[in-house]
Protein backbone atom coordinates (compact mmCIF):
# COMPACT_ATOMS: atom_id res chain seq x y z
CA UNK A 1 0.00 0.00 0.00
CA UNK A 2 1.10 3.21 -0.53
CA UNK A 3 0.42 6.13 2.10
CA UNK A 4 -2.78 7.24 0.21
CA UNK A 5 -4.03 3.62 1.09
CA UNK A 6 -3.69 2.73 -3.04
CA UNK A 7 -2.20 -0.31 -3.74
CA UNK A 8 1.13 0.40 -5.79
CA UNK A 9 0.71 0.51 -9.57
CA UNK A 10 1.88 -2.59 -10.33
CA UNK A 11 -0.65 -4.17 -8.67
CA UNK A 12 -4.12 -2.35 -10.46
CA UNK A 13 -5.38 -4.32 -13.01
CA UNK A 14 -4.26 -2.90 -16.36
CA UNK A 15 -7.89 -1.83 -17.92
CA UNK A 16 -7.81 1.23 -20.23
CA UNK A 17 -8.88 4.49 -17.86
CA UNK A 18 -10.18 6.15 -21.15
CA UNK A 19 -13.17 2.94 -21.26
CA UNK A 20 -14.98 5.36 -18.42
CA UNK A 21 -16.67 7.61 -19.63
CA UNK A 22 -18.30 10.65 -18.07
CA UNK A 23 -22.06 10.25 -19.47
CA UNK A 24 -24.19 9.11 -16.92
CA UNK A 25 -27.45 8.21 -19.80
CA UNK A 26 -27.77 7.60 -23.08
CA UNK A 27 -28.87 10.06 -25.73
CA UNK A 28 -31.30 7.31 -27.03
CA UNK A 29 -34.10 6.75 -24.94
CA UNK A 30 -34.46 2.96 -26.34
CA UNK A 31 -30.98 2.58 -25.31
CA UNK A 32 -31.53 4.32 -21.83
CA UNK A 33 -34.99 2.47 -20.83
CA UNK A 34 -32.45 -0.49 -21.57
CA UNK A 35 -29.86 0.24 -19.68
CA UNK A 36 -32.48 1.50 -16.36
CA UNK A 37 -34.16 -2.09 -17.08
CA UNK A 38 -30.43 -4.18 -16.69
CA UNK A 39 -30.46 -5.29 -20.44
CA UNK A 40 -27.52 -2.43 -22.00
CA UNK A 41 -24.62 -2.01 -19.98
CA UNK A 42 -24.13 1.11 -17.62
CA UNK A 43 -23.62 4.37 -20.04
CA UNK A 44 -20.37 5.05 -18.46
CA UNK A 45 -18.33 2.62 -20.18
CA UNK A 46 -17.43 2.85 -23.53
CA UNK A 47 -18.15 -0.76 -24.15
CA UNK A 48 -19.71 -3.54 -22.84
CA UNK A 49 -16.42 -5.46 -22.49
CA UNK A 50 -15.40 -2.74 -20.86
CA UNK A 51 -18.21 -2.90 -18.47
CA UNK A 52 -17.50 -6.61 -17.55
CA UNK A 53 -13.68 -5.69 -16.65
CA UNK A 54 -14.74 -3.09 -14.08
CA UNK A 55 -17.03 -5.64 -13.02
CA UNK A 56 -20.31 -3.59 -14.27
CA UNK A 57 -23.56 -5.35 -15.26
CA UNK A 58 -22.82 -5.87 -19.30
CA UNK A 59 -26.59 -6.17 -20.12
CA UNK A 60 -27.48 -8.57 -23.02
CA UNK A 61 -24.56 -10.28 -24.84
CA UNK A 62 -26.09 -11.74 -27.37
CA UNK A 63 -26.33 -9.62 -30.27
CA UNK A 64 -29.52 -10.87 -31.61
CA UNK A 65 -31.71 -10.65 -28.90
CA UNK A 66 -29.79 -6.89 -28.04
CA UNK A 67 -31.78 -6.28 -31.52
CA UNK A 68 -34.79 -7.86 -30.82
CA UNK A 69 -35.32 -6.17 -27.38
CA UNK A 70 -34.17 -2.64 -28.75
CA UNK A 71 -36.79 -2.84 -31.33
CA UNK A 72 -39.94 -4.07 -28.54
CA UNK A 73 -38.65 -0.97 -26.67
CA UNK A 74 -38.71 1.27 -30.00
CA UNK A 75 -42.00 0.18 -31.08
CA UNK A 76 -43.42 1.22 -27.72
CA UNK A 77 -42.11 4.42 -27.52
CA UNK A 78 -43.49 4.36 -31.47
CA UNK A 79 -47.00 3.00 -30.42
CA UNK A 80 -47.31 5.72 -27.55
CA UNK A 81 -46.41 8.91 -29.13
CA UNK A 82 -48.52 7.77 -31.93
CA UNK A 83 -51.22 7.25 -28.97
CA UNK A 84 -50.45 10.75 -27.63
CA UNK A 85 -50.78 12.10 -30.84
CA UNK A 86 -54.13 10.58 -31.97
CA UNK A 87 -55.43 11.55 -28.50
CA UNK A 88 -54.59 15.24 -28.46
CA UNK A 89 -55.90 15.26 -32.07
CA UNK A 90 -59.15 13.88 -31.14
CA UNK A 91 -59.96 15.50 -27.55
CA UNK A 92 -56.99 17.42 -26.99
CA UNK A 93 -54.64 18.45 -24.29
CA UNK A 94 -57.63 18.00 -21.30
CA UNK A 95 -58.77 14.26 -20.98
CA UNK A 96 -61.82 13.40 -19.03
CA UNK A 97 -60.92 11.86 -16.27
CA UNK A 98 -63.08 8.43 -17.13
CA UNK A 99 -60.33 8.33 -20.29
CA UNK A 100 -57.15 9.61 -18.01
CA UNK A 101 -58.31 6.37 -15.75
CA UNK A 102 -58.81 4.10 -18.60
CA UNK A 103 -55.31 5.27 -19.77
CA UNK A 104 -53.75 4.53 -16.66
CA UNK A 105 -55.15 0.78 -16.96
CA UNK A 106 -53.55 0.43 -20.52
CA UNK A 107 -50.31 1.93 -19.36
CA UNK A 108 -50.33 -0.89 -16.28
CA UNK A 109 -51.22 -3.63 -18.49
CA UNK A 110 -49.54 -3.29 -21.68
CA UNK A 111 -46.11 -0.95 -20.33
CA UNK A 112 -45.64 -3.69 -17.69
CA UNK A 113 -42.03 -5.51 -17.16
CA UNK A 114 -43.19 -8.45 -19.56
CA UNK A 115 -43.18 -5.74 -22.74
CA UNK A 116 -40.37 -3.77 -21.34
CA UNK A 117 -41.96 -1.18 -19.42
CA UNK A 118 -42.61 -0.87 -15.92
CA UNK A 119 -42.17 -2.52 -12.82
CA UNK A 120 -43.92 -3.05 -9.59
CA UNK A 121 -41.64 -2.61 -6.47
CA UNK A 122 -42.35 -2.52 -2.60
CA UNK A 123 -43.87 0.63 -0.95
CA UNK A 124 -40.97 0.38 1.31
CA UNK A 125 -38.40 0.17 -1.01
CA UNK A 126 -37.50 3.79 -2.70
CA UNK A 127 -37.44 3.10 -6.54
CA UNK A 128 -33.84 3.34 -7.67
CA UNK A 129 -32.60 5.91 -10.19
CA UNK A 130 -34.30 6.58 -13.59
CA UNK A 131 -37.71 4.93 -12.31
CA UNK A 132 -40.71 7.31 -11.49
CA UNK A 133 -42.94 6.28 -9.17
CA UNK A 134 -46.14 6.52 -10.16
CA UNK A 135 -48.39 5.95 -7.15
CA UNK A 136 -49.10 9.55 -6.53
CA UNK A 137 -50.82 9.74 -9.95
CA UNK A 138 -53.77 7.08 -9.56
CA UNK A 139 -54.56 4.32 -7.46
CA UNK A 140 -54.57 2.32 -10.44
CA UNK A 141 -50.59 2.21 -10.06
CA UNK A 142 -50.86 0.97 -6.52
CA UNK A 143 -51.55 -2.70 -5.52
CA UNK A 144 -52.74 -2.40 -1.77
CA UNK A 145 -51.03 -0.82 0.61
CA UNK A 146 -47.35 -3.08 -0.59
CA UNK A 147 -46.68 -1.87 -4.34
CA UNK A 148 -46.44 0.80 -6.69
CA UNK A 149 -46.00 0.98 -10.01
CA UNK A 150 -42.66 2.64 -11.29
CA UNK A 151 -41.85 3.87 -15.36
CA UNK A 152 -38.11 4.14 -16.69
CA UNK A 153 -37.70 7.93 -16.89
CA UNK A 154 -37.87 7.91 -20.45
CA UNK A 155 -41.39 6.74 -20.60
CA UNK A 156 -42.36 8.97 -17.92
CA UNK A 157 -40.93 11.66 -20.16
CA UNK A 158 -42.87 10.50 -23.35
CA UNK A 159 -46.44 10.05 -21.03
CA UNK A 160 -45.46 12.91 -18.94
CA UNK A 161 -48.52 14.85 -20.25
CA UNK A 162 -51.36 12.71 -19.24
CA UNK A 163 -49.90 12.77 -15.64
CA UNK A 164 -50.14 16.90 -15.36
Amino acid sequence: MTPGGRLPAESEPEYNQNAIMSRTAYEDPVEQVMFILGLKHDPKFETTVHAILYGSTPGILDASEQLRVYVAVQANFHAWHKTIEKIQAEIGPDLPPLLRGQIYEIIVGELDEKHYGGRWFAVTRVPPEHWVNMGAYSPTFRRGENEVFCLPAPYFALLAGFFA
